[in-house]
Order: structure tokens, then C-alpha cells, then sequence
């Protein structure tokens, strides 16, 4: 038997997981520079070469413990960095597995490849 006479609390509203659309896709060649690191040392040291990806979306990127990806085809790119309002770089390494046309697609890491979003871009090493 319960003593507390207080109503039950409502229910809490769920955070939105849904990925926002791509809106731009922009490929670029550049130098890697990766970034300094005080306290342990890193693969990406050693990396001078990838292929840049940044996309625009229309809205940002939820923050949450899962890091979104961007899938190129049957590559997914795993690194990334906000670089500004809504707009993301992701590094290809390995660029000579990106087939030309094909389709980009965000998604949450592990996300099977029937979940993935419609594709809207395709890779284009000079777009």
C-alpha cells in the first residue's frame, strides 16, 4: 500500500534522431592536416592525402553517443567534422574505392543499408 497520494509523472518527450536532408555536395583534393594531439598519438598522423567531402544539410546534425556517417556507395566515411553553421566535412582515405557516380547518403553509424535515406547527390570527383 502506497502512501504517496501524488500524481505520476508525465511522460517525457523523446529527442528526434532523424538526420536532416543533404542539400549540397562538394568534393575537394586536399592536403590532410591532421589535428595535434596532446596526450596519445594517432593513426591519422600519418595520413597526408584524402579526398574531402563536405555536405550542406538543412538542418544541423543532432548531437548524440552515435557519430553520423556519410555512405558513398558501398564506402563509408566514419571521420568528420562540423566546419560550420549545418555544413560537415567528411575524409575518404582510401579515394581510389569511391566509384564514380556513386550515390551519398547520411546515416547513424551501423545503420543497415535498407534504412538508408533516398539518395539526392552522387559522387563526382569534381563537383
Amino acid at each position: 500500500m502506497s502512501i504517496d497520494l501524488s500524481e505520476p509523472l508525465p511522460p517525457c518527450s523523446r529527442p528526434s534522431w532523424d538526420l536532416p536532408e543533404i542539400v549540397e555536395v562538394q568534393t575537394l583534393n586536399t592536403p590532410f592536416e591532421p589535428h595535434q594531439l596532446r596526450n596519445f598519438r594517432s593513426s591519422f598522423e600519418a595520413k597526408t592525402e584524402a579526398t574531402e567531402i563536405q555536405i550542406r544539410t538543412n538542418s544541423p546534425i543532432p548531437i548524440r553517443a552515435l557519430s553520423p556517417v556519410l555512405h558513398v556507395g558501398n564506402v563509408v566515411l566514419t571521420e568528420s567534422e562540423q566546419i560550420g553553421e549545418n555544413l560537415y566535412r567528411f575524409w575518404a582515405f582510401e579515394p581510389n574505392r569511391l566509384e564514380a557516380e556513386a550515390p551519398i547518403s547520411l546515416s547513424w553509424t551501423n545503420t543497415p543499408n535498407e534504412q538508408l535515406q533516398e539518395p539526392q547527390f552522387r559522387y563526382n570527383r569534381n563537383q
